[in-house]
C-alpha cells in the first residue's frame, strides 16, 4: 500500500493557504521525503532485506550523494548500520549470490511518526542472531530524526541506536595492523556512508583542516566532513558520550567511504542484559561546509538536550 502526506508548515489560521514543504511518500518497506518535488532520501526497511538504509540521500537539488551496492562491495548499502562480527559471526560481507550474510540482521518493526514541524520519525526494531534459525544475541531499538530542508536547503538526519546484549557478545572487527592478523583495512564496523562514485575527488575535512590521506586513515575526531568535488557536503558527528569518544574514523577516499569506526581502537564486550547507545547526527548540504561551520552545528547539537531513542 503506498501512502501519501503533504506536510505543511502551521502559521495559526494561514496554515490552509501555505505552501507544502515537504511531501512523504509512504510505503509497505520504504519512506521517501520530496522536496521542491526532488527527492530528498528514502530509507528503505524491507524485512526481507534486514538491514535497513538510507538510499538515494540527495541534496536539496536533487543531486545524489550515495551509492548503493556497488560491484567491489555489495553489502555497501548507502548510509546504512552493520556490525561486523559477533562473537566470531559475520554480519557486514553478503554472499554475492543471495545477498545475505552468515550473521542475521532481522528487521522486526517499523513505525513512522509525521508531525507539525514536518519531521518525520522512524522507530524500529532490529535483532542479531548467527544464523537464519538462530536465537537472537544482541537486540537494538532505533530511532531515526530526520529534519526538512532549512533555509539554506541542510537536512539533517539524527540516528540512535540502543544495543541490549541478549547473551554475553563480542563486538569485534577485522584486525588493525599491529595485532595479531591485522591488516591495512581493518577496523571498521558501525554507522557508514558509500558515496557516490561521481564524488571521487572530493575531500575530508575535520577539525585540523583538510585531511588528504593517501589510503585508509585513522584518528580521532569529534566530526567530519566530506566535500565532494561539486561543493557539496555530507557531515557526520560523533556523540560525545558515545563509546569511546571522540572516535577514530575509517577514511577510503577512492571509494568514497567513511565511517566512525567505533571499534577501531578495538573489540567491544557486553554482558548479558547490558546496553550500549550510539548517537550520531548526519548534515547534508548542497553547499561545501567550512571547519568554522561544522564547529558550529556541532555545538548546537550537543548543547541540546535531545535525546530521540526508547529502551527495547
Amino acid at each position: 500500500m503506498l501512502r501519501t502526506f503533504i506536510l505543511i508548515a502551521v502559521f495559526g489560521v494561514s496554515a490552509l493557504w501555505a505552501k507544502p514543504v515537504i511531501e512523504v511518500i509512504e510505503s509497505a518497506h520504504g519512506t521517501t521525503v520530496q522536496s521542491k518535488g526532488n527527492v530528498l532520501w528514502t530509507y528503505h526497511h524491507d524485512p526481507a532485506e534486514g538491514k535497513p538504509y538510507f538510499h538515494p540521500l540527495n541534496t536539496n537539488s536533487g543531486d545524489r550523494l550515495s551509492e548503493l551496492r556497488p560491484k567491489d562491495h555489495p553489502w555497501h548499502r548507502g548510509l546504512w548500520f552493520s556490525w561486523k562480527y559477533i562473537n566470531g559471526v559475520n554480519y557486514w560481507e553478503e554472499d554475492r549470490e543471495t545477498g545475505q550474510s552468515d550473521g542475521r540482521t532481522r528487521l522486526l518493526s517499523t513505525e513512522r511518526d509525521f508531525n507539525d514541524k514536518q519531521q518525520v520519525t522512524i522507530h524500529q526494531r532490529l535483532e542479531y542472531a548467527p544464523g537464519e534459525a538462530a536465537a537472537a544475541v544482541l537486540g537494538e531499538s532505533r530511532t531515526l530524526v530526520i529534519t526538512p530542508p532549512n533555509a539554506s536547503g541542510d537536512y539533517v538526519i539524527d540516528w540512535a541506536s540502543e544495543f541490549r546484549a541478549l547473551h554475553d557478545v563480542d563486538l569485534g572487527r577485522t584486525p588493525i595492523i599491529g595485532e595479531s592478523g591485522g591488516k591495512s583495512y581493518g577496523g571498521y564496523a558501525g554507522l557508514s556512508i558509500r558515496l557516490s562514485k561521481s564524488d571521487v575527488g572530493g575531500a575530508f575535512l575535520g577539525p585540523d583542516a583538510k585531511v588528504d590521506p593517501q589510503g585508509i586513515q585513522n584518528f580521532y575526531s569529534k566530526w567530519m566532513i566530506w566535500n565532494t568535488a561539486e561543493n557539496e557536503s555530507v557531515l557526520m558527528m560523533d556523540h560525545p558520550d558515545n563509546l569511546r569518544a571522540p572516535t577514530k574514523w575509517y577514511l577510503a577516499p577512492t571509494m568514497p567511504y567513511f565511517s566512525p569506526a567505533v571499534l577501531f581502537d578495538a573489540p567491544h564486550g557486553m554482558a548479558k542484559g547490558e546496553t550500549l547507545l550510539l548517537r550520531y547526527r548526519v548534515v547534508v548540504s548542497a553547499e561545501k561546509m567550512t571547519v568554522d561551520q561544522a564547529a558550529s552545528l556541532f555545538r548546537e547539537w550537543t548543547d541540546s538536550a535531545k535525546c530521540c531513542t526508547s529502551g527495547i
